[in-house]
C-alpha cells in the first residue's frame, strides 16, 4: 500500500483529533494533495461540531427498533422457508434416488407381488373374520360390559 492510501485510511480520525504520527506528518510535509484532503476534513469537521446536535422525536427510538426487528423478523422467516424448502427437495431427491434404484434392482417388482400377496392376505383374513363377527361382536360386548361395571365400581364410595 503506497503512503498516499495508509494516509487517506487515517484522515478522518487525524481531522478529528487525533494525533499525527511522524510517518504522518513527514508525509503531509511531501504530499500537497494529501494535505489538502485533510485540510478538507478538518473543514467537515469543524463545520459539523458548529451546528447544534438534534434530539430526535419522541417515540423515534422505539419506532426504529419495532421497524428494525420486524425487518429481522421477516428476513429470518425467509431464511426458514428457504431451509424447509432445501430440506423437502433434498428429501425428495434422496427418496427418487431410492426409487430408482429399486426400480433398477428389480425391487418394484418384487413390491408388486407383496402388494398383491397383501391384499389376497387381507380378503382371505376378512372372509375368516366375516364368519366369526357375531363371536366377535358378543366379545366386544361383555368387554364394554365389564369395562362400564369396573368404571361404575371405581366411582361408587364405600
Amino acid at each position: 500500500m503506497d503512503a498516499c492510501a495508509a494516509f487517506e485510511e487515517r484522515v478522518d480520525p487525524i481531522a478529528a483529533g487525533e494525533p499525527l504520527t511522524a510517518d504522518d506528518g513527514a508525509h503531509l510535509d511531501a504530499c500537497p494533495a494529501c494535505r489538502g484532503m485533510l485540510q478538507r476534513a478538518q473543514a467537515l469537521e469543524r463545520a459539523l461540531a458548529s451546528r447544534p446536535a438534534l434530539e430526535p422525536p419522541p417515540g423515534f427510538t422505539a419506532r426504529v427498533m419495532t421497524a428494525v426487528q420486524g425487518e429481522s423478523w421477516r428476513a429470518e422467516q425467509a431464511l426458514d422457508l428457504g431451509f424447509n424448502v432445501a430440506i423437502a427437495a433434498g428429501l425428495l431427491l434422496v427418496a427418487a434416488g431410492l426409487l430408482g434404484l429399486a426400480w433398477r434392482t428389480g425391487l418394484i417388482v418384487i413390491g408388486g407381488d407383496l402388494a398383491g400377496l397383501a391384499s389376497a392376505g387381507m380378503s382371505l383374513m376378512l372372509e375368516h373374520a366375516a364368519a366369526q363377527a357375531q363371536n366377535v361382536g358378543v366379545a366386544a360386548l361383555l368387554l364394554t360390559m365389564a369395562l362400564g361395571v369396573w368404571w361404575w365400581a371405581e366411582g361408587v364410595e364405600v
